[in-house]
Order: structure tokens, then C-alpha cells, then sequence
């Protein structure tokens, strides 16, 4: 014997246990609906990816739609999080604005992004998901023009068009991940990239907007 008594650790409590299994089940749908889909995400296969039985996840969700909901609010806040972080640090970049759009890329094709795309898709045909994701979308992209702007990264660009123009590069990017699927082009990429810093490097350094 070390003569040393063991410690004990200590229990969980309920609130951590829910905590840990709402995890598990956020995580799995995330890595489920990024890889197989929305349709064949079925809570058999979240569970089956997340270690629960369907009973454990109907213990925290009444129903799919439910735990999809909580999964696109999760997802919103991890991409935020991770955008802000980037933000944080772009004064240290040589080209801040080079660096931004690089990020925004790279995130368009994480499983994360993939799963948001799914779900958006799925809301197109499903008024009752649309509704319930529509005021989390809300926020988020609020809350990350907020952050863009903080950054001033965006500076050189008028105020007015700022969001416009962060928009324009997220639907971009977005599109681009979903094609490169089926279609990879790496040459194309880059050149994709280099047009798009020479063209925003070209309208900065007017200052202005265009005339209508």
C-alpha cells in the first residue's frame, strides 16, 4: 500500500451529464449532416455516430428538428468564435485584408460550413425549420459584421458597402466549396483568389463608390 488513500472523482452532476450528451449529439449531427447530408442524417445515424441510443437523445430533444435547430445555433457560434479570433490577430498580418479573405475560404469548406449549407438548403422546402433558424441566422451575421468591422479591416472600402461586399465574398467562397466537390481545381483557386485581391485592391484605392 502507498499509504496514500485513493480520491475519489467526483460524480457528475445531472446539468454536466446533460451538458456532455447534448455535446456528443450536436457533434455527431454536425460530422452527420456534413458528410452524408440533411435527408440520411437520421437520428439512427446520429446516435449511432455520437455512442447514444435514440432513447438517450429523446431524453433531450422532443423531436429531429429540434436537436438540428440547437446543432445550426452551435455551429453559428463556433464559426463565430473562430471568425473573431482571426479578427483578432490581423493587425499582426502583412496584408490584413489577404489574410481575411483566406480565412473565409478555408472555413467555407469545413464540415462545419458544409452542415450550415445542408441545413439551409433543407429550409428552402421546410417553413417550420426556416422559421426557427431564421432568427439565429439573424444574430450571427449581425454579430459578424460587428466583428468585421471592429476589425477595420475593411476600412479602405466605403462604410455603406461593407457588408455588401463582405457578402458577396462569403456566397463566393461558398459556392466555390460546393463545386469544388465534383469539380477540384486548385489552378483555378489560386487565380480565383489573385483576381479577387487585385480587383478589391483596385476599388480601395479609389475611395469611393461607383456613380449610378
Amino acid at each position: 500500500m502507498c499509504g496514500v488513500s485513493e480520491v475519489s472523482r467526483p460524480r457528475r452532476t445531472q446539468h454536466e451529464r446533460r451538458t456532455a450528451t447534448v455535446g456528443k449529439l450536436v457533434d455527431a449531427t454536425i460530422a452527420a449532416i456534413g458528410e452524408v447530408g440533411y435527408q440520411r442524417a437520421t437520428v439512427q445515424e446520429i446516435c449511432g455516430r455520437a455512442g447514444l441510443s435514440a432513447g438517450a437523445m429523446f431524453r433531450q430533444f422532443d423531436t429531429r428538428l429540434d436537436l438540428i435547430v440547437k446543432t445550426a445555433e452551435e455551429a453559428f457560434g463556433r464559426q463565430l468564435d473562430g471568425f473573431r479570433a482571426v479578427m483578432a490577430h490581423l493587425d499582426a498580418q502583412e496584408n490584413a485584408l489577404a489574410a481575411a479573405l483566406r480565412f473565409l475560404r478555408q472555413a467555407q469548406g469545413s464540415h462545419l460550413s458544409h452542415a450550415l449549407r445542408e441545413i439551409y438548403l433543407a429550409a428552402r422546402s421546410d417553413t417550420e425549420l426556416r422559421d426557427r433558424i431564421a432568427p439565429i441566422a439573424d444574430r450571427y451575421y449581425a454579430d459578424i459584421v460587428a466583428a468585421l468591422n471592429e476589425s477595420h479591416v475593411l476600412d479602405a472600402f466605403p462604410e455603406e458597402l461593407r457588408e455588401s461586399l463582405f457578402f458577396a465574398m462569403l456566397h463566393l467562397f461558398s459556392g466555390e466549396a460546393v463545386v469544388r466537390c465534383v469539380y477540384p481545381r486548385p489552378d483555378l483557386d489560386v487565380s480565383v483568389l489573385a483576381l479577387v485581391e487585385d480587383m478589391l485592391a483596385v476599388y480601395a484605392a479609389r475611395g469611393v463608390p461607383p456613380e449610378s
